[in-house]
């Protein structure tokens, strides 16, 4: 859905994230519905994060829904590096290139999901998060998701 190949080396998501037209559709009232994020992330109205520190059951529950649904989504990254082994091993061009790249083997990789391609094998990848003072839920997006939180779990 909206694809961001800006910087050199390592950029953490939340970073690209707020500088992304995705968070202004968001934003903007264009989009319905949530995002989830890791503690990097500040939570908002349509972005939920982990509940730091769980006080219930239900806050307990919806920290293991939160991991379950984005270990799914860090397998959607691992079957793209698996099709395009390039995306693990690096490139060696200019960065200008390198960002085409990028955004060329996505949709590529889109085109062989809408008919239904073969996948290529996932090898298990430990995800390692970058160290980042978690950001603790506060005002209207803490309010959202406590909500949503005592009416769904």
């Amino acid at each position: 859905m909206d694809i961001v190949a800006r910087w050199y080396g390592s950029a953490h998501d939340s970073r690209i994230f707020n500088e992304s037209a995705l968070k202004l559709k968001f934003e903007g009232g264009q989009f319905h519905g949530r995002l989830l994020g890791d503690s990097g992330y500040a939570c908002t109205p349509y972005l939920f994060t982990p509940v730091l520190r769980p006080r219930s059951r239900k806050e307990v529950r919806y920290n293991a829904m939160h991991v379950r649904t984005r270990n799914s989504v860090e397998r959607c990254f691992g079957v793209l590096k698996s099709r395009f082994r390039c995306l693990q091993t690096g490139f060696r061009n200019s960065l200008e290139n390198i960002k085409l790249y990028i955004v060329a083997l996505a949709i590529l990789h889109n085109i062989a999901i809408i008919f239904n391609e073969e996948e290529f094998p996932v090898e298990e990848e430990v995800v390692e998060e970058q160290e980042l003072q978690p950001i603790q839920a506060v005002g209207q997006g803490a309010a959202v998701r406590a909500a949503f939180i005592e009416e769904n779990f």
